[in-house]
């Protein structure tokens, strides 16, 4: 788990508990002892602060003394945010296109951190096929989301970024594996599309394209996911020009009207 920086604001009782809530998220339950160690904290303090969140509703233990795991109130209060997003409503029909089009899986990604987070999903109906869900995250720095949404970000905002992944990322970046990023970066910015080269799992692949909003900040990625064995050249042609397609489409739904679309024709 990744140290968060020390403010004057930080109130150190809070910053554990949310490490005890994004640790008890990476297996369905845990050992109080188990848990202890792995945040490296008392098992006092760890027990205290599962017995606040368990009397708050957010994590449930098995039975008196047994393991503890978060409970769906989490999830609950994460749909009701997206059920809030404009822009979930806006690139869902278009991302059901995708799907229509080429039966592959269509996922919608938000930054958080230096990682990009699934918040929305069309699956494919075929047997073979990614099994990531709606809350998955991938660090930008692997994704093509992640590629995606940075080519396209504010200069400060990604040169902080990469400031974060160089420092946060575990097992560290070689400074090789980090000047072919930035160069991939490079070319993501001339064709608007970033790329997976199954660099999260063995055998499957994903092309991505960045969403802006009427600001023309990047906001968003959309990708299509799929088995490298599906993706010959001519089916990866045709994806790539229905997501800079989709893409367009989104943003200019948000009020975006960004330079990287302008010469495409329909």
């Amino acid at each position: 788990m990744r140290e968060r920086p020390k403010k004057y604001y930080t109130i150190g009782s809070i910053a554990k508990a949310c490490d005890v809530l994004e640790m008890l998220a990476t297996k369905q339950s845990w050992d109080l002892a188990e848990l202890s160690r792995a945040l490296k904290l008392p098992k006092t303090t760890v027990h205290r602060i599962l017995l606040t969140f368990e009397d708050a509703g957010f994590v449930q233990q098995e039975q008196r003394g047994g393991r503890y795991g978060l409970s769906h109130k989490l999830f609950s209060l994460g749909s009701q945010v997206l059920g809030h997003s404009s822009l979930l409503d806006v690139a869902r029909p278009f991302c059901k296109e995708l799907l229509a089009a080429f039966d592959e899986t269509v996922n919608v990604c938000l930054v958080s951190g230096i990682d990009m987070v699934i918040v929305d999903k069309q699956v494919t109906t075929q047997t073979l096929r990614p099994d990531n869900i709606v809350g998955a995250s991938f660090p930008i720095f692997y994704s093509a989301s992640g590629k995606a949404f940075l080519a396209f970000s504010e200069e400060p905002y990604i040169e902080e970024t990469l400031r974060k992944i160089r420092t946060d990322t575990w097992p560290p970046i070689s400074d090789q594996a980090y000047a072919a990023f930035l160069r991939e970066l490079e070319d993501v910015r001339k064709t608007g599309l970033g790329y997976d080269y199954e660099e999260l799992f063995p055998g499957v692949r994903c092309i991505a394209v960045p969403v802006f909003d009427r600001s023309e900040k990047a906001v968003a990625a959309v990708s299509v996911t799929a088995p490298t064995t599906r993706l010959t050249r001519q089916t990866t042609e045709k994806i790539e020009r229905a997501l800079l397609k989709t893409g367009r489409d989104i943003s200019l739904r948000l009020g975006s009207n960004h330079p990287l679309f302008r010469s495409m024709a329909d």
